[in-house]
């Protein structure tokens, strides 16, 4: 009986561990800067704020099929345009990323954060709720942003 119970506890752990990394933003930024140093290029500029460079390489990269089926890039793409005050197109561009993977952190994060920006926190909140499993920082960012709007 004890066997059973710690066997079935070392398989939700393990099982829990595998939800996790699945609703993470993606590979490390060492896979991505040898499979494709176009996107890396462009996540460097997003990290240096320089968004509107960003968005014009970003939106080159979007042109190829295989990366308009990335959520890592449509997330890099609407984060950069949200930072130019673009909301609609960046809304659009999460929910792109949703569509593809509903668990990806930093496009949950985010799209919670221009909810906020455009009054809407009760959206922002269900982001939150999608964060909630992971408790990760996006979700503790997220939380506390939500807080300090009420």
């Amino acid at each position: 009986m004890i066997k059973t119970i710690f066997l079935s506890l070392l398989l939700i752990c393990f099982f829990n561990t595998l939800n996790v990394r699945a609703a993470d933003s993606g590979p490390p930024p060492q896979i991505i800067q040898k499979t494709n140093p176009s996107y890396a290029e462009a996540k460097a500029l997003v990290k240096s704020k320089k968004f509107d460079k960003a968005v014009v390489m970003l939106e080159e990269l979007l042109k190829d099929s295989k990366n308009s089926s990335n959520p890592d890039i449509l997330n890099d793409y609407a984060y950069s345009l949200r930072n130019l005050k673009q909301y609609d197109k960046a809304e659009k561009f999460y929910l792109d990323a949703l569509k593809i993977n509903p668990k990806h952190i930093g496009a949950n994060e985010y799209l919670g954060e221009l909810y906020l920006l455009t009054k809407r926190p009760e959206e922002a909140k269900k982001r939150l709720e999608v964060l909630k499993p992971c408790n990760c920082e996006e979700y503790k960012e997220l939380k506390e942003k939500i807080e300090k709007y009420k």
